[in-house]
């Protein structure tokens, strides 16, 4: 299983993956993803690992990038697997997102994200709303 010392590896490793510094550099949001990484977006796109490459840069490029992380957990899966899962906030929404990480040529890899709107009851508190339990940790 993953140690803590993973844990907080690819935790720091997905919050990089929010910031305009890695997001606007192809070579840095390229080391984070995985050859064969796919997305569904929040959107409802399916990216693919050049097509999110691609989206970041243009993103980072038209502008100063603000995504924030609360209640970030990773979880072991397996050994050399984690899940990292979050609400991700902007000026504009807020999303339920999960990333599956993999230990991959020495370093780790997300391989597989997702992100869902949040409905409006659940970001301020209603149902819908909660975090994580079990074996995990937050940051």
């Amino acid at each position: 299983m993953p140690t803590d010392d993973d844990l907080a590896i690819v935790t720091d490793c997905e919050r990089a993956l929010l910031t305009g510094a890695v997001r606007g550099d192809r070579l840095s949001a390229g080391l984070l993803l995985h050859e064969d990484f796919h997305e569904f977006g929040a959107s409802g796109v399916v990216w693919d690992r050049e097509s999110i490459l691609q989206m970041m840069e243009d993103e980072a490029a038209s502008g100063p990038v603000d995504i924030r992380a609360e209640q970030l957990v990773a979880s072991g899966l397996a050994p050399g697997v984690v899940l990292v899962t979050y609400d991700s906030v902007t000026p504009s929404r807020r999303a339920h997102r999960s990333s599956v990480w993999v230990r991959s040529g020495g370093r780790w890899q997300v391989r597989h994200h997702q992100g869902t709107v949040v409905a409006d009851e659940a970001v301020d508190g209603g149902p819908g709303a909660g975090a994580g339990t079990g074996s995990e940790r937050t940051a």
